[in-house]
């Protein structure tokens, strides 16, 4: 069996990906009455706020006042 290894640029991508991500949610607005966090960035606003040159394509499309994560299952991060 041989081992796996993911390139360079595979890992870079997946670090942004996460680094987006995380932004995404320090940046929401976390609902304690309704146990679910909502988005509070557009995905341009997102582009403005990260630090250097970025793929659009590593940025999820997201809204304002989109749902990211609920009691229910039903968020956009789930």
């Amino acid at each position: 069996m041989g081992s796996h290894k993911r390139t360079a640029e595979a890992t870079e991508r997946r670090y942004l990906r996460r680094q987006v991500r995380g932004l995404i949610f320090r940046t929401s607005f976390q609902d304690k009455i309704r146990s679910e966090t909502v988005c509070i960035l557009s995905k341009t606003d997102i582009l403005g706020q990260v630090a250097g040159p970025i793929q659009v394509c590593l940025v999820p499309d997201v809204e304002k006042g989109e749902v990211l994560v609920d009691s229910r299952g039903q968020g956009s991060f789930q």
